[in-house]
């Protein structure tokens, strides 16, 4: 969640699939949070006015610009990966997504993730060569959009309080999955103190190293 990626076609976020991190995953609700994510981070698309393209993100050395086509790609990543990639070669992070209007290129994303995410039996099937549970797919992309949608908001001077269902539960699937990663320049920033009036979204940024004061 920062920086740049590689192309991938296994689940992204932790290695290691064991049953403390499966358990972490609610596979009834998820759905219902990628749903309230896309949402909500799509309306925060639409406020992002062009001229603010080249201004910083906040996510590293990131642009706005830098951070909508990240987001935009991770969209395409993860439908593909849901779809199992045979209609589309398989995203790359290097690919410059924001051609032409930015708005539409981002919803373009969010249009092609819905549609893979509604597909029959999503939930019940497996990827990657660890046998991935839809569901954890399905939450690695909550965590994504509702982190990057959070820097995107707060770059631009939008509210913060994003999809707060779906955050209140993507929190302690992050401290699960990623409670063990090192902190520091490679990884996640050491977590900041988040003020008492701190959204379910601000915790989880704070979480990841972003400072939400």
């Amino acid at each position: 969640m920062g920086g740049a990626r590689r192309p991938r076609r296994s689940p992204p976020g932790c290695q290691r699939l064991d049953e403390k991190t499966l358990a972490a995953v609610d596979a009834t609700t998820v759905l219902a949070s990628a749903n309230e994510v896309l949402t909500d981070v799509e309306a925060v698309v639409r406020n992002v006015d062009a001229s603010a393209l080249g201004e910083a993100s906040g996510c590293g050395t990131w642009s706005i610009r830098d951070l909508l086509n990240h987001m935009t790609f991770e969209n395409y990543a993860h439908a593909a990966l849901a779809e199992g990639g045979h209609d589309m070669p398989t995203p790359d992070a290097t690919t410059d997504y924001l051609a032409g209007d930015h708005v539409t290129s981002y919803t373009d994303s969010v249009t092609r993730v819905r549609s893979a995410l509604a597909a029959p039996g999503l939930l019940d099937r497996t990827f990657g060569p660890q046998e991935a549970p839809g569901s954890f797919v399905v939450q690695m992309l909550v965590n994504e959009m509702l982190t990057h949608g959070w820097d995107l908001a707060r770059a631009t001077g939008q509210p913060t309080d994003l999809a707060p269902n779906a955050a209140a539960k993507a929190l302690p699937a992050a401290k699960v999955f990623y409670g063990d990663h090192p902190r520091g320049a490679t990884s996640f920033q050491p977590e900041p103190e988040a003020p008492p009036t701190a959204t379910a979204a601000d915790r989880l940024a704070a979480f990841l190293g972003r400072d939400p004061a």
